[in-house]
């Protein structure tokens, strides 16, 4: 009774008075008008008043099931428990440039935004490892601690900015000796990896110590660099950067300060610390390195303590009041003259051969959706398709089920079936737009790996016209075009080896033969590409399926 407040006491003792009150003032009532009809028996037959020793008993057995409640209460005795939990993981520690240089606009939307962004999509696949984020400019200090929460983790992601560090230029070296030193704490284990990302812009020119851990550098940025946009909340102006220090609305002004990346100080990082340097500047495949790097290390054990409260005692108390307000109901049976209902419901219960109560789902559907989130998540996608099936009985028109059914099964290779089943959320007038634009998208998904990229663009596009800000649609098709224009002006083309049966050929005469081929190679070279450059463009991704080459192709999810 002490977790009970004051209130809550005087609110019990209170129902138990009133309960026995009522009880006794019945008790009393019936007594007085059996007395009174006794010697009346034909008055007595007209009236249908139980008989008193079931009358009493009744009574007897609502007050003791009442009584052992009250006693569970004073009963319950609060334990602590510590439960230990074996977790195995990896420390990974990113030290991100937030100088004014990240703000140029030479990538889209920036610098500092295109790694804000590479880093949101890796988060999902970071999920039971620690992580942390150190931010340096002319200083650095300690931003995000490390932590397993990975949605407290994206939430700093988020919050990064220039305006973070009040001394502005870029020390390097700092950042290294801030890594340096949260490293040598006991607090972080000893398999580990320091993600360095920046454009490589190194102001203070000091020499940058050597630390005792894997490292992985991520450059952003071109060798022609591009202006800086900065916006001063203060004075609510916005604009570029220029070499006196003011700021230009006009992007093409002569005298914007021009910032340019350093490529060749990253890779000598990585160099000097044995580790592999990746330019995202256009393409993120490298970023996803880091997944197999963290798959392929030896992970750190670590023994999670939980404390729990458990509440012991009052089991065998309220099994005795649960049994009398039993006995209570039967004894009302026969109050009511269903003497062979009383009876029939005595004897179930004693030969039952059940030895448990089970209780009966109130959502059942809402349930098996909830499973096959849970099967999906943990990659066991015939599972998850399973148990999407189950819930047609229960929400069979709905149109958000049919979109789990054709994640899963794009995720078991069933790209048509997927289709057909987004075919039909696009139909159905009850489908919300914003889900309509959704299963455009991942129909666009499944015709790519189908190599139907006729098909793909379209959908893409159709997901655009009804929802213009869809963004993994945009980016998606703004790859694809790319690609496709590279393709189509040979770029990447790779050129086709002869036959010596060829080789007298006059010059000029190229044959049907040669074009066949030549237009085969360009197929073949336009479907690597775009299987290279598919990345996890869906920043509100949970999910995420690697490919081959690193990158992947994630489906919206509705859950």
């Amino acid at each position: 009774m002490e977790s009970l407040t004051s209130f809550q006491q005087y609110a019990i003792y209170t129902s138990v008075l009133l309960v026995t009150l009522f009880s006794f003032f019945r008790l009393v009532s019936f007594f007085a008008i059996d007395r009174f009809l006794k010697p009346k028996p034909e008055l007595k037959k007209k009236f249908d008043f139980p008989r008193l020793p079931l009358l009493v008993s009744s009574i007897i057995c609502i007050l003791a099931s009442l009584l052992f409640s009250l006693i569970a209460l004073y009963q319950t005795s609060a334990n602590e428990a510590e439960i230990s939990e074996n977790k195995k993981s990896v420390d990974i520690l990113f030290l991100i440039d937030v100088s004014l240089s990240m703000n140029a606009v030479d990538v889209y939307p920036s610098r500092l935004n295109r790694a804000q962004d590479i880093l949101l999509r890796l988060a999902p696949d970071l999920v039971g490892n620690r992580v942390g984020i150190i931010v340096f400019a002319g200083s650095a200090f300690s931003f995000c601690p490390m932590t397993t929460d990975i949605t407290a983790f994206s939430d700093y992601v988020n919050s990064l900015g220039v305006d973070m560090i009040g001394k502005k230029g870029t020390d390097i070296a700092s950042s290294f000796k801030k890594a340096d030193l949260l490293l040598s704490k006991d607090k972080i284990l000893q398999n580990r990896i320091i993600v360095f990302i920046s454009d490589g812009e190194n102001h203070e020119s000091k020499s940058i110590p050597k630390l005792n851990s894997e490292l992985m550098v991520w450059g952003l940025g071109t060798e022609e660099g591009g202006p800086i946009h900065f916006g001063d909340s203060s004075s609510k102006s916005a604009g570029f950067v220029t070499n006196s220090g003011g700021l230009n609305p006009n992007a093409n002004a002569p005298d914007l300060l021009i910032s340019k990346a350093n490529p060749e100080l990253l890779n000598q990082l990585a160099k000097e610390h044995n580790g592999d340097f990746y330019d995202l500047t256009y393409e993120s495949l490298g970023a996803y390195r880091l997944l197999d790097k963290v798959d392929s290390m030896q992970k750190n054990q670590t023994i999670l303590m939980q404390k729990i409260r458990k509440e012991d005692g009052a089991e065998t108390y309220l099994l005795l009041a649960v049994f009398f307000f039993f006995i209570e109901r039967v004894i009302r049976l026969f109050f009511q003259n269903k003497k062979i209902l009383a009876v029939a419901l005595c004897c179930y219960l004693a030969i039952s051969p059940s030895k448990s109560l089970f209780a009966w789902e109130l959502d059942p559907g809402g349930n098996r959706i909830k499973e096959g989130v849970q099967s999906f998540e943990e990659k066991r996608y015939a599972e998850a398709e399973s148990k999407f099936e189950s819930a047609e009985d229960y929400l069979k028109d709905d149109p958000r089920l049919k979109f789990n059914q054709s994640d899963a099964e794009y995720s078991l290779g069933k790209y048509k079936e997927a289709i057909k089943k987004n075919e039909e959320i696009i139909n159905d007038p009850k489908s919300p737009m914003d889900l309509k634009a959704k299963a455009l998208y991942n129909n666009g998904n499944a015709y790519f790996k189908l190599n139907d990229l006729k098909s793909a663009k379209k959908n893409y596009e159709d997901a655009l016209n009804i929802n213009p800000n869809h963004l993994p649609s945009k980016r998606n098709l703004e790859q694809l075009q790319r690609k496709q224009n590279q393709s189509h002006n040979g770029n990447n083309t790779p050129k086709s080896k002869q036959n010596p049966s060829d080789s007298n050929q006059k010059p000029g005469n190229d044959g049907s033969d040669q074009k066949t081929k030549k237009k085969q190679n360009e197929e073949k070279t336009d479907r690597e590409n775009a299987d290279r450059m598919m990345e996890h463009f869906a920043p509100d991704s949970i999910l995420r399926k690697k490919s081959k080459e690193g990158g992947s192709f994630d489906n919206e999810k509705f859950w």
